[in-house]
């Protein structure tokens, strides 16, 4: 969003509504999710996927630091992102879980920067 009034228009149209099954929560942030330079992109997710289903599947490949599962309005597709406190834990994951089924198999690689 560009602005606070946008973002307020957003939660107001679609805070509550249902979408794909779902019932949408939407809101202002109270915190930053963290992040660190050691962080994968988790796509082809199944809309039933969670930020919990992720940690569970994650987790015993290192320590994390966050988890974020998002949705693309515009491709109509689920992704995430996978941070972790260390290079070697992000490795083992990347290795272990590219192609794992979760609902379906899903894609995992090296997150870039963002793109402007």
């Amino acid at each position: 969003m560009s602005s606070t009034d946008d973002c307020s228009a957003v939660i107001q149209n679609l805070d509550g509504k249902q979408y794909m099954g779902r019932i949408l929560r939407v809101n202002f942030s109270d915190k930053p999710h963290p992040e660190t330079e050691h962080k994968l992109l988790v796509g082809n997710l199944s809309w039933s996927v969670t930020s919990e289903s992720l940690t569970g599947a994650f987790k015993p490949y290192g320590n994390l630091v966050g988890i974020r599962v998002l949705y693309d309005g515009e491709t109509g597709r689920w992704y995430g992102f996978v941070c972790y406190t260390t290079k070697s834990g992000m490795e083992t994951a990347l290795e272990a879980l590219n192609g794992l089924e979760i609902g379906v198999p899903i894609r995992v690689s090296l997150a870039e920067g963002k793109k402007s």
